[in-house]
């Protein structure tokens, strides 16, 4: 009897416990559920007090002791299962997964130790033999692909053609540590420093554009490294895949797809992005293509994204966004994807058309408490200003010039850095046809001198949903973009979702 009291207060504890982290996270999550649909909140409200209500009529009625059992493991996994989907929402899921591997670990040995103590010695004969089995194949996997990260070796995303001045940056991403290089024609280009040669799951290699441009293929070549030890290093058998490459065609028009603020969901941004088919000519990806730089498995996301929907055929043009400026890997982002000498602000020219790609890097100030011990983005809007004062637009012999960066700083209720946005836009104002941004999270055309600083306007173009224009939903598979095209003189956008309907058409220019 006294057992089973107390199954009946943990029941109802922890069943309490999972309805009140439902309405507090709720504070959270619940306006993306209402735009994914009106009844989403509602559902899950219900479901939330399920447990809770099935405890107290236990408790009343019923009177189980398996019930008890039953509504105790349900709410643990209910907890658990909001824990990570109010993470999910709020774009902080592989974020917590990553950063509490060393908490999770801690718990596993803690949790061994506890089972191998308390649990084991009351266990039979034949239920010990099934749970050490269970534990060392748990450990042999722990050890294989975790500690030692052996794994079939396989490119995890096609090339990625970043377009940069006068390169491309041809960027792939492999499942084990590798060497690589690019074959174009009978030239190779290394991965290498120092006659060094990278040994990644990561590759970046620089090839002039001019050559790309003229033979219109590639290949790119990786070995998997087994061992990097010194004087022992090892091996295996080389890989390659080969593409044909398409530089951007003015002929017929340049088409352009902006994606931006996806945050790791693929599948609806990768649908959008294909909007024009075999005649895109250019991809955006502007900032924000996943939740932060934790990992180089983050990285590779960007990769797939842009190989998703480019199948590395053509060029694609990256800016960095505020969430690209965090975690422990964002210093080296600059090897990975399209940079210039480190720096995420350049220039380069597609198709007939200019683009000066500036870095809005992070929104925060560097002495906010969440990033104080590793920024210093004040001097990178120092060194990009000045950049930006000394760029000779004369040089730009396109019939058009866009704008490319993630914040829209020329907004005229943006409200960050004030003196480094005005000074942004005076260095830039009457040079741009348009700006193409995103960060709001929203689908918005800005008419220049009316909502801008600036006399050219700006679009903000990316949002995960299918039919809404502010305010987001949570499906992964959702997703609106913004497509280009600049014809005859004439600049149009529209807003286009996954399943490429044209949400709004706007006559830019």
């Amino acid at each position: 009897m006294e057992r089973q009291k107390k199954l009946y207060l943990t029941s109802i504890i922890l069943a309490a416990l999972y309805a009140l982290e439902f309405f507090v996270c709720g504070i959270f999550i619940f306006k993306n559920l209402y735009y994914t649909f009106a009844a989403f909140p509602f559902i899950l409200s219900a479901v939330a007090v399920v447990p809770l209500t099935l405890s107290i009529l236990n408790i009343k009625f019923f009177k189980s002791v398996k019930l008890s059992v039953a509504i105790i493991c349900l709410a643990c996994l209910l907890v658990i299962a909001q824990f990570l989907f109010t993470a999910y929402i709020l774009s902080k899921l592989l974020f917590l997964l990553i950063t509490f591997v060393p908490l999770f670990i801690v718990l596993a040995l803690c949790s061994l130790v506890l089972f191998f103590t308390l649990g084991y010695v009351r266990l039979g004969k034949k239920y010990k033999r099934i749970s050490v089995i269970i534990i060392s194949v748990v450990l042999l996997f722990t050890i294989v692909f975790g500690i030692f990260e052996i794994n079939f070796f396989r490119f995890t995303s096609d090339g990625v053609v970043f377009a940069v001045e006068d390169e491309y940056q041809i960027a792939w991403a492999t499942s084990v540590k590798s060497v690589g290089y690019v074959k174009i024609g009978d030239k190779t280009y290394y991965d290498e420093q120092v006659g060094q040669n990278s040994v990644s799951k990561l590759h970046k290699v620089c090839v002039p554009m001019s050559e790309l441009d003229s033979v219109k293929e590639y290949s790119i070549h990786s070995s998997p490294v087994y061992s990097e030890a010194a004087y022992l290093s090892w091996s295996g058998r080389e890989r390659s895949k080969s593409y044909t490459f398409r530089p951007a065609d003015g002929s017929d028009g340049i088409q352009i797809y902006n994606i931006s603020d996806n945050h790791e969901c693929l599948s609806g941004a990768s649908q959008a992005g294909r909007y024009f088919g075999d005649k895109l000519d250019i991809l955006i990806l502007n900032g924000d293509n996943i939740n932060d730089v934790s990992s180089y498995y983050q990285i590779s996301l960007i990769y797939k994204l842009a190989g998703n929907i480019t199948g590395g055929q053509i060029p694609v043009i990256f800016a960095r966004g505020n969430h690209d400026c965090v975690g422990k890997y964002a210093d080296e982002l600059h090897r990975y994807v399209g940079s210039n000498d480190g720096n995420f602000y350049y220039t380069v020219t597609l198709g007939g058309v200019n683009f000066v790609v500036l870095d809005t890097n992070n929104d925060m100030s560097d002495d906010n408490f969440l990033i104080s011990s590793t920024a210093n983005f004040e001097l990178v809007r120092e060194r990009q200003a000045k950049w930006l004062e000394e760029l000779d637009y004369n040089g730009f012999d396109a019939e058009h010039s866009l704008l490319v960066c993630h914040m829209a700083f020329g907004l005229a209720d943006y409200k960050r850095f004030p003196d480094w946005t005005q000074k942004l836009n005076s260095l830039t104002d009457g040079k741009f046809d348009l700006c193409v941004s995103g960060h709001s999270h929203r689908l918005h055309f800005a008419e220049a001198g009316t909502d801008t600083l600036t006399s050219y306007p700006i679009i903000r173009g990316s949002i995960r949903s299918d039919h809404r224009t502010d305010g987001e939903g949570v499906f992964p598979f959702t997703f609106t973009g913004t497509a280009i095209e600049c014809i005859d003189g004439h600049i149009t956008a529209k807003f286009t979702n996954s399943k490429h309907e044209v949400l709004q058409e706007i006559s830019v220019l």
